[in-house]
C-alpha cells in the first residue's frame, strides 16, 4: 500500500522527528509504520567477507526474532543480507531508499524490495520518480540513523557510507555498535577504527547489544527521575517513549506476559496459550521486559527476576 506520512502524523517515526533536518514527509510502500516498533539499524560494506555475511545473518535474524524492526538501506552487500535475514526469521524490516519509490536501487534488489513490503515497508523522502545521485545516499543515511534506537556496523572500509550512518547516529545521541574484524582486511578498517576511537561499542555476540541497551534504559529511567541528561540535555533518544505506559512502566502486552510469569517460569508456547498472543508479539514483549531487567531467559524458559 502506497501512503505518505507528515512529520506531525502519529505514525511518523518518533526518534526521526527529533533530529535536525528531519524530512517533512515520508513516502511509504508496504505495511503501515507503527508507533509501537523499535527500529534497529544494521549497515555495512557492499563488499562483505564471508565472515561479515554470516555475522549479519546471525545478528539480524536474532534481533528481528526478538521484535526489533531491522532498518537498512537496501544496498548490495550487508544491507541486503540484513533485510533477508530479518524476513527469514519472521520479523519485520524497513528499507530506506535514496530515490523515489519507482527507482529501486540497485535493480538487482527488486525482488527483495517486493518481499519487504509483505511485512514491512520501503520509505523515502523523495517523490516517486526521483532518481538517485551521489548526494542522496548520505541523506538516506540520516534517516536510517535518525529513526533507529541503535546502529550496528558490521564491516566498513575507512571511506564508507556506513561510517556516515555511524557518525550521524552518534550526533543524534544513539548507541553505536561495531563488529571487530581482521586488522589486515580493508573492509574491517573502518569498524576497527570506530572501536579504537571509542565511537562504537564492540560486540562479540547479540547479548552484548542487549546488555548495553539495558544499561542505556536504566540510565534513561534514572535521568527521567532527576530530570537531567548527561551534558544537561533533556533528551529521550534511545527508545520510543510512547511504547511504554508511563503510569505502570509496561504496555498492555508486556503487562499480560509479566503477570503470567509471576507464578512460575514458562515457555513461549505456554505463554501463547495463556495470553492468546502470537509468538512474534510475545518475543517482542519478552525482549522489552529483558531490557527493563524484569525477566530473563534460560534455555526455552522465561522467568521473572524481580
Amino acid at each position: 500500500m502506497l501512503s505518505s506520512i507528515l512529520k506531525n502524523d502519529p505514525l511518523y517515526p518518533p526518534l526521526l522527528r527529533e533530529i535536525h533536518g528531519a524530512p517533512d514527509r515520508l513516502f511509504c510502500l508496504g505495511q503501515k509504520l507503527s508507533d509501537k516498533d523499535c527500529y534497529f539499524a544494521i549497515v555495512g560494506t557492499r563488499h562483505a567477507s564471508q565472515y561479515g555475511k554470516q555475522m549479519t545473518e546471525d545478528f539480524s535474524a536474532y534481533l528481528a526474532a526478538r521484535g526489533f524492526v531491522i532498518v537498512s538501506g537496501l544496498a548490495y552487500g550487508i544491507d541486503a543480507i540484513a533485510h533477508w535475514a530479518a524476513l527469514k526469521a519472521g520479523g519485520k524490516t524497513i528499507a530506506v531508499l535514496a530515490a523515489g519509490l519507482e527507482n529501486i536501487t540497485p535493480p538487482c534488489n527488486r525482488l527483495l524490495a517486493e518481499k519487504i513490503q509483505e511485512s514491512g515497508c520501503l520509505i523515502t523522502e523523495y517523490e516517486h520518480s526521483f532518481k538517485p545521485y551521489k548526494g542522496t545516499f548520505p541523506q538516506r543515511n540520516r534517516i536510517i540513523a535518525g529513526m533507529s534506537m541503535a546502529t550496528l556496523v558490521i564491516e566498513a572500509p575507512e571511506r564508507s557510507g556506513a561510517l556516515i550512518t555511524a557518525r550521524l547516529a552518534l550526533e543524534y545521541n544513539r548507541e553505536v555498535f561495531a563488529l571487530p574484524g581482521n586488522i589486515t582486511q580493508d573492509t574491517c578498517k573502518g569498524t576497527n577504527c570506530l572501536i579504537r576511537d571509542c565511537k562504537a561499542f564492540p560486540v562479540t555476540c547479540v547479548q552484548d547489544i542487549i546488555e548495553q541497551l539495558e544499561i542505556k534504559f536504566a540510565e534513561k529511567e534514572g535521568e527521567a527521575k532527576s530530570g537531567k541528561m548527561p551534558g544537561g540535555k533533556n533528551l529521550n533518544r534511545l527508545t520510543q517513549s510512547n511504547i511504554f505506559d508511563v503510569a505502570a512502566g509496561l504496555n498492555v502486552k508486556e503487562r499480560r506476559i509479566f503477570e503470567a510469569l509471576k507464578n512460575s517460569p514458562q515457555t513461549t508456547g505456554t505463554l501463547m496459550s495463556e495470553t492468546k498472543l502470537p509468538a512474534p508479539e510475545i518475543l517482542s514483549a519478552i525482549s522489552m521486559l529483558e531490557l527493563k531487567g524484569l525477566v530473563k531467559t534460560n534455555g526455552s524458559y522465561v522467568f521473572v527476576t524481580r
